[in-house]
């Protein structure tokens, strides 16, 4: 019984701290390597590479590295991180809720020309007419031409691409952080910083577009309170990836009802 009491113990006492290195440990590994990432993505994301360079480097570094640092350096479980299914029955409340209100503010910033201006320009004339290995451009200009094969490979790769940077955000930083001295207050405003701080580039016409750079900072709260709240970042993912497989269906809803008619 008392073999059993310790064991237990010892399992409590990982599972709060992270793994066997405690929770000192978790918050330094986990600030040097997030800091680390963030830094290379922001000195190399602007830089001209084809979409799978692209997406091969960040679920790369924001999915692979953070799973590496868990599982050998810091001696914990995925689970620990917000790799879980956690709190389902809330998680999918607020992901359905997320979404409404993004579709209703998508809906006003599109219908306002300038605005609708720069959207067109990041995704519609930029994003989606670029080629992809094997199936070609999901969007090509020339021909208002929305090519249904490629948008659907292109609408798949960003699904894992965002579930990796909701992992490395709202996963890895988010609950690593959360067990330093920042506690989850500072591990909320440090991670969704970050998160913000990628969606803007010091290299010309490489930023998402400013209304999208200005609204990450608190996207990034929110989304950082959701996982908290429901101990897992899945639903950060899906809501994130819904609102951006909504814009770009109403960016291409003209081409897409012109080539059904």
């Amino acid at each position: 019984m008392a073999l059993k009491t310790r064991a237990a113990r010892s399992h409590s006492e990982t599972e709060k701290g992270g793994g066997t290195g405690g929770a000192g440990a978790t918050g330094v590994v986990t600030f040097l390597v997030g800091l680390l990432i963030c830094a290379y993505l922001f000195w190399t994301n602007p830089n001209e590479k084809s979409p799978e360079s692209y997406w091969f480097i960040n679920t790369g570094l924001c999915l692979w590295v953070p799973l590496v640092a868990i599982l050998l350096f810091l001696k914990a479980e995925p689970s620990q991180f917000g790799l879980t299914r956690g709190d389902r029955r809330l998680g999918l409340k607020w992901t359905l809720i997320s979404w409404v209100v993004m579709v209703l503010v998508l809906a006003v910033v599109v219908s306002i020309p300038a605005l609708r201006a720069q959207f067109q320009q990041q995704y519609l004339f930029g994003r989606l007419t670029r080629p992809l290995e094997g199936v070609g451009a999901p969007f090509i200009p020339l021909l208002n031409h929305v090519n249904p094969k490629a948008l659907l490979f292109y609408e798949l790769a960003m699904g894992f691409y965002m579930f990796c940077w909701e992992f490395f955000f709202r996963g890895f930083l988010l609950f690593g952080l959360q067990k330093s001295r920042l506690g989850a207050v500072g591990a909320v405003i440090v991670q969704a910083v970050l998160f913000a701080l990628l969606h803007w580039s010091y290299v010309a016409g490489a930023s998402k577009p400013p209304v999208e750079v200005l609204s990450a900072l608190p996207g990034g709260i929110v989304l950082g309170i959701l996982a908290l709240r429901t101990r897992s970042f899945l639903y950060g993912f899906l809501a994130h990836w819904a609102i951006s497989l909504t814009l770009d269906l109403i960016l291409l809803a003209p081409f897409i009802i012109r080539h059904i008619g």
